[in-house]
């Protein structure tokens, strides 16, 4: 796609709906920490065996160290969640815009082509290279249901969905969202349903999958709420978004005595974890606008926030070429690591993000 087609497309988007700055901050510092989780997955290394970590290990994913139940849990270990948050949320305004400008057969257009470029990419990604490139074979359960990108699918799909299905009252759509966390953690007491894959117990179940649907429609339901009063956003905030993040995070507290918190599962403590962390995150960076403070380049990247997800992954191989062939020397070396490791790949996708801002270019994925 030419640069001047892509402009065109943008200036249609734009006359859609309005675009928000805050919300492009939000959409930024989750691809921060999306590309942190990246470059640090690399450098794990393995405790029992004797292979040092390296990197700070609250911006690792906790199963990365520890291996078993009750999962360690850090910041990194819902970014995935908050990511699908997100992409609930700003698919009701495309949905919703689409729909009400130009047609439900518009708005379901567009929703169709994202899930297919979602699942397209996951094909691409988790099944031709990280399957048949680099295994030999085709995880079909990666690219269908548990990949990251085949989740951003099906909760894209199921927040489009919900929106077709109920589409004037988020304080309906919720509680679709609590009926499907519910399902999940009954689902997950009972001993016949297997937790880890089609490999090793009697029953598969895509339990990322199922959650990661419930969040997207949470996501749906605080976009709607942001326009509870279309004159003034604090009305929404005040009435619903505030006070449902409360809840969720006291509901997280309790249920995690419960049914703890676990990423590859998705399991409903982690989710409520999600919803209550993405509704204030959403809440901070609104009162940043409205106190005109702004976070630096986090704007461009949030505009680009799909396109640089997918180059973070080239920083994947980048950081394991060094883990593997140089550990002892990124050890030795604490503040070059920090340099070559930890701020190298987020300055290049900041420049990327940038240079595409510049050129007003938001590629559409």
């Amino acid at each position: 796609m030419s640069e001047e087609k892509i402009e065109d497309e943008s200036e249609r988007t734009e006359q859609l709906h309005k675009r928000y700055e805050w919300l492009d901050q939000f959409r930024g510092l989750i691809i921060v920490l999306l590309i942190v989780s990246v470059i640090t997955w690399p450098l794990s290394g393995d405790l029992l065996g004797g292979v040092t970590p390296i990197g700070p290990p609250l911006l690792n994913h906790g199963f990365q160290y520890y291996k078993g139940y009750s999962a360690i849990i850090t910041i990194i270990d819902i970014g995935q969640q908050i990511f699908m948050f997100i992409l609930g949320y700003v698919g009701f305004i495309a949905f919703s815009s689409r729909r009400d400008k130009k047609g439900i057969g518009a708005a379901w257009k567009h929703g169709i082509i994202r899930v297919a470029v979602l699942y397209g990419l996951a094909l691409l990604a988790d099944g031709l290279i990280g399957g048949l490139l680099l295994e030999g074979s085709i995880p079909w359960d990666e690219v269908l249901y548990k990949g990251t990108l085949a989740n951003l699918a099906i909760g894209s799909f199921a927040a489009y969905l919900s929106i077709f299905l109920i589409p004037k009252k988020a304080d309906v759509r919720i509680y679709l969202c609590m009926g499907i966390l519910i399902l999940h953690a009954t689902l997950y007491f009972l001993p016949g349903f297997n937790h880890y894959g089609p490999v090793d117990g009697p029953l598969i179940f895509p339990w990322n999958a199922l959650n990661h649907a419930a969040i997207a429609i949470a996501g749906t339901c605080f976009s709607q709420w942001y326009k509870l009063d279309p004159s003034d956003p604090n009305v929404g905030f005040k009435k619903r978004i505030l006070p449902v993040s409360t809840i969720a995070i006291i509901a997280f507290y309790c249920f995690d005595w419960i049914q703890f918190a676990e990423h590859h599962d998705a399991t409903t403590s982690l989710a409520l974890l999600a919803i209550a962390a993405s509704g204030f995150l959403i809440a901070v960076f609104y009162g940043f606008e409205k106190m005109n403070f702004k976070v630096p380049v986090l704007s461009e990247m949030g505009k680009n926030m799909l396109l640089l997800f997918i180059i973070a992954f080239i920083f994947d191989q980048y950081v394991g070429f060094l883990a593997d062939g140089y550990r002892d020397f990124l050890i030795a070396n604490p503040i070059l690591t920090m340099i070559l490791v930890g701020v190298l790949p987020i300055v290049i996708e900041a420049g990327i993000a940038m240079l595409l801002a510049r050129k007003n270019i938001i590629v559409k994925i």
